[in-house]
C-alpha cells in the first residue's frame, strides 16, 4: 500500500516516465519505498530548476513513533542551469518544502505561514586535491543544514530536519543528493541514507 507521501506525489508530480532515462538509479533497500516525479512537481511550479527527481524513504517515513519518521534520500537530476549555487538551494528547497505543506493540507492550514519556514546551510570545505583531469570546479560542494518547518502529514507539528546536501555536475547535468532525517546525524538512520547515497555516487 502506498505511503502518504507517496500518495501526494502521485497527486502532485509527474511519475517517470518508461523513456525518461534513468542510468544512475537509486537503491532501494528492504522494506524501503521509492517514487520518482518530474521537476518542478505540480505542488511547487515556481521551482526553477527542471528534470526528475529520485526519492527513497524509510519504512517508517509516515510513522510518527518510529526511529525512522520522515527519513529519506533523494537525487535531483538537473538540466545545467540554473548554476546550484548555495542561494539558489536555499531558494528551491523552501520552494519545495513550502508548496509540499500547502498541497498536502490543502487549505487545512495550521497557525503557522509557510514563509516563515527557515532553511540554514553551512558549507563543509572539502580536504581533496583534484585529479590531474579533474577541474576545482568539478568537484563536489557539500552542505549540512537544518530545516524548520511544519511536518503536514503525520503530526501537523513543528520539525527540525536535518540535512546533508552534495552538489555537482557531470556530463551537461546538475546534480543534487540529499539525505534527511529529524534523526540526531550519530543516529542508525544516517548510516542508511549514507549507503543509498554512497552506492547512487558509485555510477
Amino acid at each position: 500500500m502506498l505511503s502518504r507521501f507517496a500518495v501526494s506525489l502521485l497527486l502532485f508530480g509527474t511519475l517517470l516516465a518508461a523513456d525518461e532515462p534513468n542510468k544512475f538509479k537509486l537503491a532501494t533497500p528492504e522494506g524501503w519505498g521509492g517514487e520518482s516525479i518530474e521537476l518542478p512537481p505540480g505542488f511547487a511550479p515556481d521551482m526553477k530548476i527542471k528534470g526528475w527527481e529520485h526519492i527513497r524513504f524509510a519504512p517508517g517515513m509516515m510513522k510518527s513513533t518510529s526511529d525512522t519518521f520522515f527519513s529519506y534520500a533523494f537525487v535531483f537530476e538537473l538540466t545545467p542551469k540554473p548554476e546550484l549555487t548555495e542561494a539558489v538551494i536555499k531558494d528551491e528547497f523552501l520552494k519545495y518544502y513550502r508548496g509540499l505543506y500547502k498541497a498536502v493540507l490543502n487549505g487545512k492550514l495550521p497557525d503557522v505561514d509557510p514563509s516563515e519556514f527557515m532553511l540554514e546551510l553551512q558549507q563543509v570545505k572539502i580536504d581533496k586535491t583534484p585529479a590531474s583531469d579533474e577541474k576545482t570546479a568539478d568537484l563536489p560542494t557539500l552542505y549540512t543544514g537544518t530545516l524548520d518547518w511544519v511536518e503536514p502529514f503525520a503530526t501537523k507539528k513543528p520539525q527540525k530536519l536535518n540535512l546533508e546536501i552534495r552538489t555537482w555536475a557531470k556530463n551537461d547535468r546538475n546534480y543534487i543528493f540529499a539525505c534527511v532525517s529529524p534523526q540526531a546525524r550519530d543516529s542508525a538512520i544516517w548510516k542508511q541514507l549514507h549507503a543509498i547515497r554512497d552506492d547512487y555516487l558509485k555510477k
